[in-house]
């Protein structure tokens, strides 16, 4: 395991009051890993441990004037910590570390998905309309970006913003004595406004250089992700158009030639066959699949429609709260029950 972050700190889990936050037998080692969150006590010697991926939100408050993290895990349980200044024997806060374990807790968290190609401090401001950007509410947090998402994980509440690449209709600069930021709208016509920071004197000041460098990355996700997209269409055209031809000389197709046309794991051509069968009313005699040529060009015009590209392919992401497989494009985890957070 790669240790992220280590550090002397205090930690209790549940609600918890001041005394016992503070308290001697709250103190210990606070540890994050590529794989886990743990924290052995002082006093008794107890390892407690998270899984990262049994984490489902995490945001850093000032709960009675200490700077701490709170933490809930998927099963519900809240926990609160803080680490103490890096100083040999410091007991004291640390604002800083805390800031750094929340940033090492958001990437350990996220990059399960893909690679981060960039990260920095920055705020964010959302709206329904270009206008009403203007005076949304800013939060200060993380800003990181994949191939697929643009995200960002606020300091002072539990939430995530996910834009989808793919979602991205126009990305624009902001120079006006605002700015600079990176202004984004997405096709369910949304608007975000995202601004990087830098910490000067104990203060958070706008970026540029940090700013145009995002903007520019956003650009270039978006180029490739949309050239993808169009690669992957024209592939799935000429699979089906493989079908479609097969289908018209003969009602009855050898399943095996059926999946090779369609490049199709053994497993997910499996799966589906059976679904073909039941919904257009389709036989299986033993290595065939009869067609029915009443239900053959729903069955062609169900096989062409954009939602199904991907799944269709096995393509399949990581449910960041179980880390089960499930199918890219999904709402819902079909395993934890966990909504996949996506905009």
């Amino acid at each position: 395991m790669v240790v992220l972050f280590e550090s002397y700190g205090n930690f209790t889990s549940g609600q918890t009051s001041y005394r016992a936050l503070i308290s001697r037998k709250s103190r210990g080692t606070i540890t994050l890993t590529d794989k886990e969150f743990l924290f052995k006590s002082e006093k008794d010697n107890i390892l407690f441990h998270l899984r990262t991926n049994n984490i489902e939100n995490f945001s850093v408050k000032n709960r009675f004037k200490l700077p701490t993290i709170e933490l809930i895990s998927v099963q519900g349980i809240s926990y609160t910590f803080y680490p103490h200044k890096k100083e040999r024997g410091s007991l004291t806060t640390s604002k800083k570390a805390t800031e750094d374990l929340f940033r090492e807790l958001t990437r350990s968290t996220f990059k399960k998905e893909n690679p981060i190609l960039f990260e920095t401090i920055g705020s964010l401001k959302n709206s329904e309309s270009e206008e009403a950007i203007f005076t949304s509410k800013i939060l200060t947090g993380v800003i990181f970006l994949n191939e697929d998402y643009l995200s960002f994980k606020p300091f002072s509440e539990k939430s995530i913003t996910q834009i989808s690449i793919l979602n991205i209709i126009n990305i624009s600069r902001d120079a006006s004595k605002s700015g600079p930021a990176v202004n984004i709208q997405t096709k369910d016509g949304k608007f975000y406004s995202f601004t990087t920071l830098k910490k000067h004197i104990g203060r958070y000041t706008k970026e540029k250089a940090k700013t145009e460098r995002l903007f520019e990355l956003i650009n270039q996700a978006k180029i490739y992700k949309s050239s993808e997209q169009t690669r992957l269409e024209k592939e799935e055209k000429e699979k089906i158009d493989r079908v479609k031809s097969m289908m018209e000389v003969s009602h009855k197709l050898r399943l095996d030639m059926v999946r090779t046309a369609l490049d199709m794991n053994d497993k997910l051509f499996t799966e589906k066959v059976f679904q073909w069968a039941k919904q257009f009313n389709f036989l299986i005699d033993g290595d065939y699949l009869i067609i029915n040529q009443e239900t053959a060009t729903d069955f062609l015009n169900d096989l062409s429609t954009g939602t199904n590209i991907l799944s269709r392919r096995g393509i399949k992401i990581r449910c960041r709260f179980c880390e089960r497989l499930i199918e890219y494009g999904a709402r819902i985890c079909p395993y934890c029950g966990k909504e996949i957070i996506n905009s």
